[in-house]
C-alpha cells in the first residue's frame, strides 16, 4: 500500500480539484477505484454548507489515512446490489508504517452524520489491528449522529465515544459489533461509552448485535431526557455490558444476554472501586442502576453537579427506569470454571472498602447477576413511596434467567476462548485476544449465525416478538416497527397523514403523521385493490408528530412490486389513506 500512495500524489491534487469545485452538489460519488484518496476527498470538503451525500461502492475497500474531520452534516450510503458486502472502511498503511486509529471525528457544534450500510474495521490490510481505536468520536455539542445497518468490527477502545459534550442525540438501530477487544485491558472495546460530565439529549439502540465485545456498550453516566436500549442481543463479554449511572429516563426491554458479564468480579477489583459497587462484596451485575451517591463526593464531582453547572433542574420523582422481558444465561462451563477456580485458588488479596482498614481476602470469582445489590438499593428507594428519590414511573419485571439454545455450534463453542481469558486476567497474562473469525479482508455474510430454538424467548417480548436482535428472525422483523423517529412533542391540533417522500420512491421512502392525543396507531400498507401488505406502526404514542420508514418490503421481508400502494393512519375513531407509487 505504501508504493501506491507514491505512485498516486499527482492524482490525489487532481481528485481534490474535482471535489472542490463539485462542492456546490449535494452528493459526492467516491468509486471505489478512487479507495486510497477517500481520506482527502472527505477533509479537503470545507466549503460545503449543506447536507453532503457521500455514496461509496459495495466490495470496495476504502483506506483511511487520516480521520475524517466532518465541520458539515452529512451522510453516507452505499451504491450497488444489497446482497454484497457493504464498503470497508480499513486503516491505510502510511510510509513511516503508521496508521490512523480514529475514524469518524464530528468536531463542528450542532451538525448532523448519518452512516448507513457500511463496514468498519479496525485493522490495516496487513492484518493487524489498531491500538486504541476510536469509530466515531462526537467532538462537539448539540450533535447528531445516526447509524444503520453499520458493522463495527475490531475496535480496540471504543465504537461511539462522546467526549466531553452536551446534548448530542445517538440513534442506533440494525448494527452489528464484534471483536471489541484490547488486547491488555479488558476494560478496553467498549461499543459506546460516555463520560461523567457528557449530558445526551437522547440515546437509541434497537435490533442491534454485540458479540464478542469485552466491555460497556451501553454507557448512560449522566442525565439523559431519553434512552433506550430495546431488542439488542448481547453475547459474550467480560464486564459488566451497561453503565447506567443517574440516567433519569430510560426503557431497557426484550434484549437477550449469553455471557455477557464472564468476569462477574474478584473482591480486589470490587470493594476497591473497580466497579464501585457497594455494598456488595464481590457481585456486578449486567443492568447496572445507581442513585445519587452521598459517599465518595459523587454529590460534588460526578453528572449530578455537571447536571446543575448546565443550569438543568432534576425532579427525582419524574425519574423513568424501565427493564422489562429481558432474558440473561450463564453456559453450565462459565459456572463450572467459577467453581473449580474457587475450590483451588491459592491468591489473596489486600482489598480497600468504603470505610475502615484494608483487609486480606481470598480471591474467589463471583458470578454476575441480573442486578447486584447496589442495584436492588436503587430499586428500592426509587419504589418507596417515603424515599426522596420516589419515582411512580419505575418497572423491573419478567426477567428471566433462561438458555437460548443457539443453534450455531461454532457460536456455543466460543465459550471456551472466552473461559480462557477469564482466567488470565487472574494471573495477569492477557497475551491473547478471544477473538471470532476477525479477518481481513472480513467475511460477507457475517460468520455468526444467532438465531435460537428457545420457543418461550422468541416469543418473550413485551411486543410479543423474540427477545434480541429481531433480524435472527426475518419474518418477526419485517412486522415489527421500525425507524419510528419523533419529530416534535408539540401537541398538534388534529390528526394528519402527510404525503409520504420522496414519492415515486425507491428503495424506501417517509410517512409523517400527526397525533394530537394519546392512544394506539396504525400505519398499515395496502395494494391497490386493499389487501393488506405489511403493518409499519401498531403501538401506543404519545401526543406530537413522527415519521416512520417503509423499505418496500411486505409483512414476511419480501421486495414488493413496482405499482401503487395505499398507507393508512388508522386509530380506534380515525382513518385517513393516502396513495404513492414504488418505482424501480
Amino acid at each position: 500500500m505504501k508504493k501506491q500512495y507514491a505512485f498516486l500524489f499527482l492524482f490525489l491534487i487532481l481528485t481534490m480539484a474535482t471535489v472542490s469545485a463539485q462542492s456546490t452538489t449535494d452528493t459526492v460519488y467516491i468509486p471505489g477505484t478512487e479507495s486510497l484518496n477517500i481520506s482527502k476527498i472527505i477533509n479537503a470538503d470545507t466549503s460545503v454548507t449543506e447536507h453532503r451525500v457521500y455514496v461509496l461502492d459495495r466490495g470496495a475497500i476504502y483506506y483511511i489515512e487520516r480521520a475524517f474531520e466532518l465541520t458539515h452534516s452529512c451522510k453516507f450510503i452505499a451504491k450497488g446490489n444489497a446482497t454484497t458486502r457493504p464498503p470497508v472502511l480499513a486503516a491505510a498503511i502510511r510510509a513511516d508504517g503508521s496508521a490512523e486509529w480514529w475514524y469518524f471525528k464530528l468536531i463542528k457544534e450542532g451538525i448532523s452524520v448519518e452512516l448507513n450500510d457500511l463496514y468498519l474495521l479496525s485493522m490495516t490490510p496487513d492484518g493487524k489491528t489498531l491500538g486504541w481505536s476510536r469509530a466515531i468520536h462526537i467532538g462537539s455539542n448539540n450533535c447528531a449522529l445516526k447509524l444503520r445497518r453499520v458493522v463495527f468490527d475490531g475496535w480496540t477502545e471504543s465504537g461511539v465515544r462522546p467526549d466531553g459534550v452536551d446534548f448530542f442525540k445517538l440513534d442506533v438501530q440494525d448494527c452489528h459489533f464484534r471483536n471489541f477487544i484490547h488486547t491488555s485491558s479488558y476494560f478496553g472495546g467498549q461499543p459506546f461509552l460516555t463520560g461523567n460530565n457528557d449530558h445526551p439529549d437522547t440515546v437509541i439502540f434497537k435490533n442491534n448485535t454485540f458479540f464478542a465485545c469485552a466491555s460497556y456498550l451501553w454507557s448512560i453516566r449522566g442525565y439523559t431526557p431519553y434512552a433506550t436500549f430495546e431488542h439488542n442481543t448481547v453475547i459474550y463479554g467480560i464486564v459488566n455490558p451497561t453503565l447506567i449511572r443517574t440516567a433519569d429516563n430510560t426503557y431497557f426491554n426484550n434484549n437477550l444476554f449469553y455471557a455477557s458479564h464472564a468476569w462477574g468480579g474478584d473482591p480486589g477489583t470490587v470493594i476497591g472501586g473497580g466497579f464501585l459497587n457497594y455494598p456488595d462484596t464481590a457481585s456486578s451485575g449486567i443492568y447496572q442502576i445507581r442513585k445519587q451517591f452521598t459517599f465518595r463526593g459523587y454529590e460534588t464531582v460526578g453528572p449530578e453537579i455537571h447536571y446543575a453547572d448546565l443550569g438543568l433542574t432534576y425532579d427525582p420523582s419524574k425519574r423513568t427506569n424501565v427493564a422489562q422481558n429481558n432474558s440473561y444465561f450463564w453456559p453450565e462451563k462459565l459456572t463450572k470454571f467459577y467453581q473449580d477456580f474457587n475450590d483451588t485458588t491459592t491468591l489473596w488479596d489486600s482489598v480497600e472498602v468504603i470505610t475502615g482498614p484494608k483487609q486480606w481476602l481470598k480471591r474467589v470469582l463471583v458470578p454476575a447477576r441480573w442486578i447486584n445489590d447496589l442495584g436492588l438499593e436503587t430499586i428500592d428507594s426509587l419504589s418507596n413511596p417515603s424515599s426522596w428519590d420516589y419515582s411512580p414511573n419505575v418497572s423491573f419485571q419478567n426477567n428471566v434467567n433462561t438458555d437460548p439454545q443457539f443453534s450455531d455450534a461454532n457460536v456455543v463453542n466460543h465459550i471456551d476462548q472466552v473461559i480462557s481469558y477469564v482466567g488470565k486476567i487472574q494471573t495477569s497474562t492477557l497475551d491473547e485476544p478471544w477473538t471470532y473469525e476477525l479477518n481481513f479482508p472480513p467475511k460477507w455474510p457475517i460468520p455468526e449465525n444467532l438465531a435460537y430454538t428457545n420457543n418461550s424467548l422468541i416469543h418473550g417480548g413485551t411486543d410479543g416478538y423474540a427477545l434480541g436482535d429481531l433480524n435472527w428472525f426475518p419474518e418477526q422483523k419485517s412486522q415489527w416497527a421500525t425507524d419510528v423517529e419523533t419529530i416534535s412533542t408539540v401537541v398538534p391540533e388534529q390528526f394528519k397523514l402527510s404525503q409520504n417522500y420522496p414519492n415515486p420512491f425507491n428503495p424506501e421512502t417517509k410517512i409523517e403523521f400527526n397525533i394530537p392525543k394519546e392512544g394506539n396507531i396504525r400505519i398499515v400498507i395496502y395494494n391497490i385493490l386493499g389487501q393488506k401488505i405489511n403493518t409499519l406502526v401498531n403501538q401506543d404514542f404519545k401526543a406530537g408528530s413522527y415519521s416512520v420508514t417503509w423499505n418496500g418490503k411486505d409483512q414476511f421481508g419480501k421486495q414488493v412490486a413496482t405499482g401503487a400502494y395505499l398507507y393508512s393512519l388508522e386509530t380506534e375513531s380515525f382513518k385517513t389513506t393516502k396513495k404513492m407509487i414504488l418505482m424501480k
